[in-house]
């Protein structure tokens, strides 16, 4: 990519009419954005997927990929009362559910979101984006290696948004997560 980072391209390919920007947090993902890109009549589809080597998750153990096509799902539920949600797309997933791990130990039941199509998400009933994103949760934070442009719609104004919004920089994936502070402790703190 270029050598500023391209932190912009995720929001900016959002910001276009009736595209479908859709970033797959696995392999199973993957397969669904395809189809989700197949079945698409009415518009464009743009799938971004990374560089990064990602864990594929056992789809016995969390949410079913094909919640893809409905642009967001439940990943993984809060074991207990349901007290934050960490929303998620691409790479930033495994982070997300090594997150929930911490604070489910220390006791804060937590729901991990997968968010890889926001304009599919959108396009769904009040009922299925409630169900999904309960309005009494207020403690929300999204993780997504690009610009937090546009994330308080899915955050609320409690929540929070772990992003880059300056230029990048060049370094290996983990080391650079971790100067940009895309690990498990500033997920858990944030």
């Amino acid at each position: 990519g270029p050598t500023h980072q391209p932190v912009e391209h995720l929001m900016a390919l959002r910001a276009v009419p009736n595209v479908h920007v859709v970033r797959p947090g696995d392999a199973n993902e993957t397969v669904e954005a395809w189809r989700h890109a197949l079945a698409r009549r009415h518009g464009p589809t743009v799938i971004v997927l990374s560089r990064q080597k990602l864990a594929t998750f056992d789809r016995s153990q969390c949410g079913a990929a094909g919640g893809l096509l409905r642009g967001a799902y439940v990943l993984a539920e809060a074991a207990g009362a349901l007290k934050a949600i960490v929303i998620a797309t691409g790479s930033e997933l495994e982070l997300a559910m090594k997150a929930r791990d911490v604070l489910q130990k220390d006791g804060i039941g937590t729901r991990v979101v997968s968010m890889p199509c926001w304009e599919a998400f959108a396009e769904q009933d009040a009922a299925y984006r409630e169900s999904v994103l309960p309005a009494k949760c207020t403690a929300r934070v999204s993780i997504e290696a690009g610009a937090t442009l546009g994330w308080p719609k899915w955050v609320g104004l409690k929540g929070a948004s772990l992003g880059i919004d300056r230029y990048g920089a060049s370094a290996p994936a983990e080391t650079i997560f971790e100067k940009l502070g895309f690990t498990v402790a500033n997920v858990v703190a944030t």
